[in-house]
């Protein structure tokens, strides 16, 4: 299998962050550019289907998540293939949760998510989006 240039690396990884900084600044909205039109991510459970159904969990986001989050994305692993546009990878999470009258954190989930990240003419991104908790492993 061939080794995945350093620009890609250091690309993907990018991408990786500003997914979760997005998140955490609560700009829902905006993932959807980080993603494919065909793009796939199951979360939680939650399986949303293209730039359509990013749109709608952007929107019902917005409206019903008055939390505050830090997605702690670490240790990505990228796997490149025979195909150079296409990288399969896992990225560690811990999402840590600010508790209601800023009393501290807690931690709400450990898990990875397992990744395809396809290169387009904007540049890398996600196609498919897995969150996988720890204890199903």
């Amino acid at each position: 299998m061939p080794d995945l240039p350093i620009e890609d690396r250091l690309a993907i990884g990018d991408l990786v962050t500003e997914y979760a900084w997005l998140l955490d600044h609560r700009r829902w909205h905006e993932v959807a550019d980080l993603c494919t039109d065909d793009a796939v991510l199951t979360i939680r459970g939650r399986e949303i289907r293209g730039k359509p159904g990013l749109a709608e969990w952007a929107e019902h986001r917005a409206v019903n998540q008055a939390r505050r989050t830090q997605h702690q994305m670490t240790l990505l692993r990228l796997e490149p293939s025979s195909d150079p546009d296409v990288v399969t990878g896992t990225a560690a999470l811990v999402l840590h949760v600010a508790k209601a009258g800023h009393g501290g954190t807690y931690v709400d989930l450990v898990g990875e998510y397992r990744d395809e990240y396809v290169r387009t003419a904007a540049g890398w991104r996600f196609r498919r989006r897995h969150l996988v908790q720890i204890e199903d492993f």
